[in-house]
């Protein structure tokens, strides 16, 4: 039975490593725990969401609920990268064809348990969270990182600069990559 604790970096990153082997999954996972995107925002994401810039790779996440633009740890994008690799996309083409939230539900639970852990894909968001959180990044940056504001206002009254984001992807790099 999943819960709704955080799990232990170390059952994630079993997790993260069982899926080494399978790219589909590998991206799926890397999406979940080094970019602590939610289940439905890895559904949802289309080619042209993934923007290869100067400073790194980038996602365009959540235009409808909590719309943002995050920097990608290497090693999830590595794992994107190597997933596209063999693939024919057109930019309008979803990112991950195969990767409906079921399919999705189902992968991590079997890597998971397979890893002999229990984590489910909340889990994986979760613990990028936690992480972050415990490295000390300041709380407007995880909001604006994992889109998780929900306080009504001006946002413009505390600012998060470019590059906030570039210690949020080293801590999910060193944590779980």
């Amino acid at each position: 039975m999943l819960t709704t604790d955080i799990i232990p970096v170390a059952d994630a990153r079993a997790v993260f490593a069982e899926v080494r082997s399978d790219a589909l999954a590998r991206a799926g996972v890397a999406l979940l725990l080094l970019a602590g995107l939610r289940p439905g925002e890895v559904e949802a994401l289309r080619v042209k969401d993934y923007v290869h810039g100067e400073d790194g790779r980038r996602l365009r996440v959540g235009a409808e609920r909590m719309p943002r633009t995050i920097r990608l740890a290497p090693s999830a994008a590595a794992a994107l990268d190597a997933y596209l690799e063999g693939q024919d996309t057109d930019p309008e083409d979803f990112l991950l064809p195969e990767l409906r939230i079921p399919r999705l539900v189902q992968l991590v639970r079997a890597a998971a348990e397979t890893a002999g852990v229990q984590a489910g894909v909340h889990d994986l968001r979760r613990a990028a969270v936690a992480a972050v959180v415990g490295d000390g990044a300041p709380v407007r940056h995880v909001e604006a990182y994992f889109g998780m504001s929900k306080v009504p206002g001006r946002k413009d009254l505390v600012p998060v600069r470019a590059g906030y984001d570039a210690g949020i992807i080293d801590v999910l790099e060193r944590a779980f990559a």
